[in-house]
């Protein structure tokens, strides 16, 4: 009998242990609205039997999992390579591509690669691979040449490969070449640069040359968007390309072209907005193209909430959703209500804007009729041969160093609201934001952050055992441990 007992006993003993593996250390890591903590390591806490009590509690339930998590970076604008490869000294630049790239910073694993010019352009004047004298065209992409960004752009994208050669890179035009235009320029001034039938071919042949050079080149592309903000009319490059067109051609012109050269990247398509313009533009590409034809959806973080991305996973669940710019300096609230929100709204990857600007944020296409404003995650002073890094680096770095590409994000609860109300406004409520995730190897992320004026005094639970915490106004912390 005494034996039966002591069976019993062992038995239950195992059984909490397998629930909850003994010797569990949670570590902490916190950066702060003024950076006085800069994923700043803090002091271990460790998980009690005690119930929290007059508290917010943050149940996370592992065994409830959402969306794959697929990665998390920044755009290598032409403003952005240049600065990196050529304002700084090689050590300087090389701390620099450590504390993005490295594992010993914040270990970004995409990159947005714009195919030719953006608003951020070094010189001030727009370029593609393709550029001919105004009435000349060149439909057999004769001249197509990236020889534009061999002295520094294919460098550093090379750069970062070396420090994570995983990085995912995502490429997308502002604008195809000129010719291929009703207003044969590469703006899209007034809405009157779209796309001319006769070149249908020819830009899908486009994208396949620069996945083609690149691959030469030692970048490999592994995604695309077909345009940027299609129908933004802008004085920098851009195109009119509506979405049952685009959706056409992604069908009938991008999709054979990439297969003839056995290329087969992801296609998102949209790439604009959280807006009403956005939604109706997803609305009307997904009534024009099966979802067997287009990977999913791209979307930016201006005017509009992250609730859009809620909305379209409620309609179309098997819809993989991404956020491919967003651009802080002009946003009024901070990278981490951004990646929490997208992340909680179903992204399975965050890419904010520029790496890295000078000290006036530029260079930049003059006039900025572009993002005003904006500043990249750091800001590189070339007279004193240094760079600072930002708030919004360390804010993505709180998600990026630790949820890990093949995470899946896990339930808990949601404290704040997401609603916009008009421009340059928040679209959060005030209070503890948090979203969590389980990597590949077990471990456990939980990323939360103070958006109100207050501290706030919460409790993470997890598999029936709990710790406290006070997280200061505008901090981010991000908790890790071992799961069973």
């Amino acid at each position: 009998m005494v034996g039966v007992v002591c069976a019993h006993v062992a038995a239950a003993a195992a059984l909490r242990n397998a629930i909850f593996p003994p010797a569990v250390s949670v570590r902490v890591v916190q950066s702060s609205a003024n950076l006085g903590q800069r994923l700043t390591p803090l002091p271990a806490l460790q998980f009690s039997t005690q119930t929290p009590r007059g508290v917010a509690v943050i149940h996370v339930d592992d065994t409830v999992r959402y969306q794959n998590i697929t990665g998390f970076g920044a755009a290598m604008t032409d403003s952005s390579a240049w600065i990196m490869q050529t304002r700084l000294t090689a050590p300087v630049r090389a701390a620099l591509y450590d504390s993005m790239f490295g594992p010993s910073g914040i270990n970004m694993t995409m990159l947005r690669v714009p195919m030719g010019a953006t608003d951020f352009t070094v010189g001030g004047k727009p370029y593609s691979y393709d550029d001919q004298p105004r009435g000349r065209t060149d439909p057999g992409l004769n001249g197509f040449t990236i020889a534009h960004d061999l002295p520094y752009v294919i460098p550093a994208l090379r750069q970062a490969l070396a420090r994570n050669p995983h990085i995912s890179m995502l490429a997308n035009p502002w604008s195809p070449p000129g010719w291929m235009k009703t207003n044969g320029a590469l703006d899209n001034n007034y809405h009157q640069g779209a796309l001319l039938h006769a070149q249908l071919g020819a830009l899908a042949s486009y994208f396949v040359k620069f996945i083609q050079a690149y691959a030469r080149a030692g970048v490999p592309i592994s995604a695309l968007t077909p345009q940027n903000e299609p129908g933004n009319p802008t004085a920098y490059p851009g195109m009119e390309f509506p979405a049952p067109r685009e959706g056409k051609w992604i069908r009938g012109n991008l999709l054979p072209a990439l297969a003839a050269a056995k290329l087969h990247p992801k296609i998102y398509g949209n790439d604009q907005g959280w807006s009403q313009q956005g939604s109706d533009y997803v609305r009307q590409l997904r009534s024009n193209i099966s979802s067997s034809q287009l990977s999913g959806i791209a979307w930016h973080c201006y005017f509009g909430s992250p609730d859009v991305m809620g909305a379209l996973h409620a309609a179309a669940p098997q819809v993989e959703q991404t956020v491919d710019e967003c651009s802080p300096g002009i946003l009024p609230f901070p990278v981490s209500e951004v990646m929490i929100s997208s992340l909680r709204n179903w992204a399975s990857s965050v890419v904010l804007f520029n790496l890295a600007l000078d000290t006036r944020g530029g260079p930049v296409q003059v006039p900025n009729y572009g993002c005003g404003g904006c500043t990249g995650l750091a800001k590189v002073d070339s007279r004193a041969d240094s760079f600072t890094l930002m708030r919004s680096f360390y804010e993505l770095g709180q998600v990026s160093k630790f949820i890990r590409p093949g995470a899946q994000r896990i339930k808990t609860e949601n404290f704040v609201s997401y609603r916009y109300t008009r421009p340059a406004e928040n679209f959060y409520s005030p209070g503890l934001d948090n979203v969590a995730a389980r990597n590949r190897d077990g471990s456990i992320v939980v990323v939360a952050y103070n958006n109100g004026r207050r501290p706030i005094s919460f409790a993470v639970q997890w598999r029936g055992r709990s710790f406290g915490y006070t997280l200061a106004p505008g901090s981010t912390v991000t908790f890790s441990w071992r799961g069973g």
